[in-house]
């Protein structure tokens, strides 16, 4: 009971479960940095980002990437990439990510990243309303106390085989008000050894949805707490646009 609380006061803080449920789509643009797409890609910049996120299923777009006027699509753990003439010219399935973390340095081509930044800003925009569909096993933890004394609570969550995620055990910390705070996982297709704290900040609202806009990623250390002197990730929402569901007709 004190789980099914938990989950209904964080869902309720970040604009309801209700509410969400009319969304069909979130349109993100962001911009992101991080040193460890040099560990995987050719730059640390991902600029000008815009990514439609679909609520219903593990579905992502990723518009003019990797190039103008080309779309990447995930959809799962399939990817594939349109060109300009709305054709698909490569295509991978991910049902096996092993290969992912055994390419070497500067090895991850674009539908390696397509498919990286599909899952997670998918799990990111849809936490904490997937917590209730089933599959997904959620129990309340142990309170964690910050440096300066505040209080986060935090929910265990253990994803099902379906879900596309970072690891299938994962910790999420909110706020007395409800807010999203922090999330701890092991980015399993970098590497076993990736394991992050996410930090979550300046929540703003978009059409009565509550997003954190700004997304920090720090190596978590072996006493749990994120060692903020090495900044892996750094992710700013520039916008969210909600496309809600059409009324059906009787």
């Amino acid at each position: 009971m004190v789980t099914n609380d938990l989950i209904n006061r964080i869902c309720n803080a970040h604009g309801g479960l209700e509410r969400w449920r009319m969304v069909e789509s979130i349109q993100l643009q962001m911009d992101i940095f991080g040193p460890i797409l040099i560990a995987k890609f050719k730059s640390p910049w991902l600029a000008n980002i815009t990514a439609n996120v679909f609520t219903d299923k593990p579905y992502v777009s990723l518009h003019d990437f990797p190039e103008q006027g080309h779309t990447g699509i995930f959809d799962g753990y399939n990817v594939y990439i349109y060109n300009a003439s709305d054709k698909i010219y490569c295509e991978r399935s991910y049902n096996n990510c092993d290969h992912l973390k055994s390419k070497p340095r500067l090895h991850w081509d674009h539908l390696d990243l397509i498919y990286f930044l599909g899952y997670a800003l998918w799990n990111y925009s849809c936490s904490p309303y997937i917590f209730n569909d089933r599959g997904f096993e959620c129990h309340q933890g142990e309170d964690w106390i910050e440096a300066d004394g505040s209080v986060l609570s935090s929910l265990n969550v253990r994803y099902p085989g379906h879900i596309p995620t970072h690891s299938r055990q994962q910790v999420f910390y909110f706020n007395q008000k409800g807010l999203l705070k922090r999330h701890d996982y092991t980015a399993d297709v970098i590497s076993p050894f990736a394991i992050g704290s996410h930090i979550c900040d300046d929540h703003k609202t978009f059409e009565g949805l509550v997003f954190p806009t700004h997304r920090r990623v720090f190596p978590r250390l072996w006493n749990g707490r994120p060692f903020k002197a090495l900044k892996v990730m750094d992710g700013r929402f520039k916008n969210i646009q909600i496309n809600w569901r059409q009324p059906e007709l009787v």
